[in-house]
């Protein structure tokens, strides 16, 4: 994903003066982690549809059904700390993270959430092998996310969630 957007938006930056490689060592230093060394490459298809369209949406303030440069950026770096506590968290290199691991990976990305949150959102995103996959952990980060800029109440995400369960 970081090589096809790169590939894809090196020439755009460059037009107008940015640098990449400058926003990447930020963000690699905004991101505080105290967990296992991270894994290597994660391994899978992409993101689906229902992701794509979740990160859009959360970005998308205009409404225009498409992210601007700023929009971009920040779902960028966003994307970019989330993979990296995704990796920190995947200690077994299977491509998924413990359920059991939810609380303290979400916490590494920046949310706190009660209980009663959690148990759902790991009944939400989980597999029945008690795993989260990379592309269900990236969902449950936007969803949150999305909650939080909203100011919207976590109970409307409890009730949200065991309505679409």
């Amino acid at each position: 994903l970081e090589q096809l957007l790169c590939a894809l938006c090196t020439p755009i930056c460059k037009e107008f003066g940015i640098d990449l490689q400058q926003i990447q060592q930020q963000t690699q230093e905004q991101v505080h982690l105290n967990q296992p060394q991270p894994q290597p490459e994660l391994k899978g298809q992409g993101f689906s549809k229902e992701v794509c369209r979740s990160m859009i949406a959360m970005l998308d303030k205009d409404n225009s059904g498409g992210l601007g440069f700023d929009e971009f950026k920040t779902l960028w770096i966003d994307l970019r700390n989330w993979r990296a506590v995704f990796r920190l968290y995947d200690t077994e290199g299977r491509g998924a993270i413990p359920a059991h691991s939810l609380r303290d990976a979400l916490h590494s990305a920046g949310y706190t959430v009660n209980a009663h949150v959690l148990n759902v959102l790991a009944h939400r995103y989980g597999s029945s092998d008690g795993y989260i996959q990379f592309d269900d952990f990236i969902m449950c980060s936007v969803r949150l996310k999305t909650m939080i800029a909203n100011n919207e109440p976590l109970e409307n995400l409890e009730r949200e969630l065991q309505l679409n369960s």
